[in-house]
């Protein structure tokens, strides 16, 4: 399968490291043998106008699985986005159906184990519930996989966030992921009010990388709750920092 067009050129400096196929396929160890769900979308062309004309602002490319082995292609450099459209058991939904007992963020830069050591912390084993906590030191585990144990800032909130602007990652690569009634959007072009959002599902994990300054990178912010939901959802950010 071939893209309609072209993908602006990508340096070096968007590659991922190739991460070990071992660390990937052991956060999802029997869905090689079921059937999966595989969506791709490509860069297209904006609308043709003199503000904007065709071509000069493409879309993200978006690769998208409810298979771990898709974060495999975070290493191809024509690739802005992979999400992990993971299927996660009823008790995870009905875990979090009630809101978290306080509005708890927690923020913080460092290694690998410095952010494994504070997450099992006695402070943030009261604030947050345990199944997320287990599975924010999964995702710790597979982030560092493959960004190689370069230093990271988590944060970890429940806080009902306001309308949040539309944003490109900052670092090489960030992953996103929400709890409960958190979700998250991307956009498919430059500006928000002229494209179509995307909605990243609660539980889904979304490796997003960086434009190191080329261009807008792909655009995306963290909603929040709507105004009949009680709880407001949990959100999970992860980025890589200079060290």
């Amino acid at each position: 399968m071939t893209a309609p067009f072209t993908t602006p050129a990508v340096t070096e400096k968007r590659l991922m490291p190739f991460p070990d196929e071992s660390a990937i396929m052991s956060r999802d160890p029997h869905q090689r043998r079921t059937a999966t769900l595989f969506v791709e979308s490509w860069p297209a062309p904006a609308p043709d106008s003199p503000e904007m004309p065709p071509l000069a602002y493409p879309a993200p490319h978006v690769i998208a699985c409810s298979n771990a082995s898709v974060l495999l292609d975070l290493h191809r450099g024509d690739i802005d986005m992979v999400v992990w459209g993971r299927v996660v058991p009823d008790v995870w939904h009905k875990a979090l159906a009630e809101a978290p007992s306080s509005q708890t963020v927690f923020d913080m830069s460092g290694t690998p184990d410095e952010l494994a050591d504070a997450l099992a912390s006695r402070a943030v084993i009261k604030a947050f519930p345990p199944l997320v906590l287990s599975d924010v030191a999964e995702l710790l585990s597979l982030f560092s996989a493959v960004t190689q144990d370069c230093p990271q800032r988590l944060r970890l909130t429940t806080e009902s966030l306001d309308d949040t602007g539309f944003e490109a990652v900052p670092g090489a690569l960030r992953l996103v992921c929400c709890y409960g009634s958190a979700s998250a959007e991307w956009c498919s072009y430059p500006d928000p009010n002229a494209g179509m959002t995307s909605t990243l599902d609660s539980f889904s994990v979304a490796f997003i990388k960086g434009s190191d300054g080329q261009d807008a990178g792909c655009l995306h912010r963290i909603c929040h709750a709507g105004h009949d939901t009680t709880a407001p959802g949990i959100h999970l950010i992860i980025d890589t920092v200079r060290g």
